[in-house]
């Protein structure tokens, strides 16, 4: 036999659960509305969950953070944006390593494939650190590059995008 107990609404322990109650519910509906808001879609998540990649919660809203952690790779020339796609698909590629492209491709996968291709490839003197350009605010890079930095999603290989100095590949890895 179950007892069921009455707590009437003016009991301590019913106000804090009827408290707790909608703070979680407004919590809730906050966060369906700043996902709508900012384009927040699951299925178009490009990289697995659990990994280093973060994303401030209100860069959709607000136009990113005011920090990014970014990599890239640089290739200068005529021929440049060929070769930027190129470079892209063997990043991922070898990031997938044969897997099933429909899963996604694992964070640390394709941090070390673009690392690999940047140290290879990258006409710029951070191919040394595979690429890693590590943080920095907005306005310290030209403006091709801080708009994809600061407004692209995380945890996505994104070019070619063309600068004054050639075309780059950028991997951005932290935003907040």
């Amino acid at each position: 036999r179950v007892r069921v107990h009455q707590i009437s609404p003016s009991q301590p322990a019913a106000k804090k659960t009827t408290q707790s109650l909608r703070i979680m519910q407004v919590a809730f509906f906050f966060m369906v509305i700043v996902s709508a808001a900012s384009g927040f879609s699951p299925s178009a998540a490009k990289t697995r969950p659990g990994t280093k990649l973060q994303m401030g919660l209100f860069d959709g809203i607000f136009g990113g953070g005011g920090k990014a952690k970014a990599s890239h790779i640089l290739i200068k020339g005529s021929d440049s944006d060929e070769k930027c796609k190129g470079l892209l698909m063997g990043i991922y590629e070898t990031a997938l390593d044969g897997g099933d492209p429909k899963q996604g491709v694992p964070a640390e996968a394709l941090m070390a494939s673009f690392a690999q291709y940047a140290s290879e490839f990258s006409e710029c003197p951070s191919a040394k650190e595979g690429g890693s350009l590590g943080s920095f605010g907005k306005g310290q890079m030209v403006p091709e590059f801080d708009d994809v930095a600061f407004n692209a999603p995380v945890g996505i290989v994104h070019g070619p995008i063309e600068t004054q100095f050639g075309n780059h590949l950028i991997l951005i890895t932290d935003r907040n």
